[in-house]
């Protein structure tokens, strides 16, 4: 029986609502496979029960192998960290930036009026401050750059795979995080914790010994060492050893491609979020000091206006702050009118208590 009816004066479709069921969250907390804390004893044996079937890790279907596509980040929500500015002497660079068309018809009038007004201003103006006060985020940059990179990962940073994409340089690593712990070293200033790390190359070892364990153990006949270590490297051009239990050829060694060309490409990114955020900490850095320059040239033309308001010469810059009485030709280092209490004060040759003016 309905919790809720219409005898209450509801509408139907608030008593629709209201009778609604709550939401399946009992995928949040399954563990996913593989993850870095699960050590994979057997390569080829967790691959063959984890894919190609979409295996769950919750009651909704989806998993790290079958994402949920409201959940997950692909190379279409990749930001441009650099977008293009005609006044860069750079801005040919293939690779620099890109020009953003403006919308047409329309929906650029609209972009245009609602940019240009003056709420979306002011919004812009405190979501800037508020912008300034945050720290840079590396995470952020790292996993932009990999979106860029063709990987797809999750809400919470999970390298995530399309059923078809898994034995993929971008897919290989499905339900690895590239960016672990830091939390606590984070939020106490580096003082607790260990700092963030970013990467995969231990976790990219890991998947090598393994697969390398199961080529030495089950496939001793059919490979040498020298096959393995050619294998490791991505240099194995002979036939594929013949597994036992599906008389197909192993995936394996195609495998260690893939993990190869796959930490290449997740490295590269890293190499390129590191300058990235090194840039964006110095832009900021110049932000800063622009600002304090800002702040001193108007300081200081307010004081100019201030001596020529009391008809004082103004000499210095601010931090001096030197005041010439045009009057008496006194100079008063703060910056005050006549008889203020400062470096004009008159002193006594006679008590040896030094000023007098306090």
């Amino acid at each position: 029986m309905a919790l809720y009816d219409r005898r209450f004066g509801l509408p139907q479709s608030m008593v629709d609502y209201l009778n609604q069921g709550l939401p399946s969250i009992s995928g949040i907390f399954q563990p996913s496979e593989p993850s870095i804390s699960t050590p994979v004893e057997n390569e080829e044996k967790i691959l063959e029960e984890l894919y190609p079937q979409n295996v769950s890790s919750g009651g909704d279907g989806y998993s790290v192998y079958n994402p949920d596509p409201n959940m997950t980040r692909t190379s279409r929500n990749y930001v441009n960290p650099f977008p293009y500015n005609p006044t860069d002497i750079d801005f040919q660079s293939s690779d620099y930036g890109y020009i953003d068309p403006p919308k047409e018809g329309l929906a650029g009038l609209l972009e245009a009026y609602v940019k240009g007004s003056p709420l979306m201003r002011l919004a812009s103006k405190g979501l800037d401050a508020l912008g300034n006060m945050l720290p840079v985020s590396k995470t952020g940059i790292f996993q932009n750059e990999l979106l860029g990179g063709g990987f797809m990962l999750d809400n919470i940073g999970r390298i995530v795979s399309a059923p078809d994409k898994y034995n993929t340089p971008e897919g290989i690593m499905a339900g690895y995080n590239p960016v672990s712990g830091g939390a606590l070293n984070f939020i106490t200033g580096g003082k607790m914790g260990e700092p963030t790390t970013y990467g995969l190359d231990k976790s990219y070892d890991k998947r090598r010994d393994t697969i390398a364990k199961t080529l030495r153990t089950k496939y001793r006949k059919q490979l040498s060492d020298e096959d393995i270590e050619a294998a490791l490297a991505g240099e194995y051009e002979g036939d594929m050893p013949i597994n036992p239990a599906t008389g197909l050829p192993t995936k394996l060694i195609d495998r260690l491609g893939f993990i190869n060309q796959s930490q290449n490409l997740l490295n590269k990114k890293l190499s390129a979020a590191d300058i990235i955020f090194n840039r964006k900490v110095e832009e900021r850095r110049e932000k800063a000091i622009e600002k304090q320059n800002q702040e001193r040239i108007a300081r200081e033309t307010r004081q100019k206006a201030e001596a020529a308001r009391k008809n004082q010469t103004y000499t210095g810059g601010s931090d001096r702050q030197n005041i010439v009485d045009r009057n008496t030709g006194k100079r008063d280092a703060t910056g005050g009118d006549r008889g203020s209490k400062g470096a004009s004060d008159r002193f006594s040759n006679k008590s040896g208590r030094g000023r007098t003016g306090y």
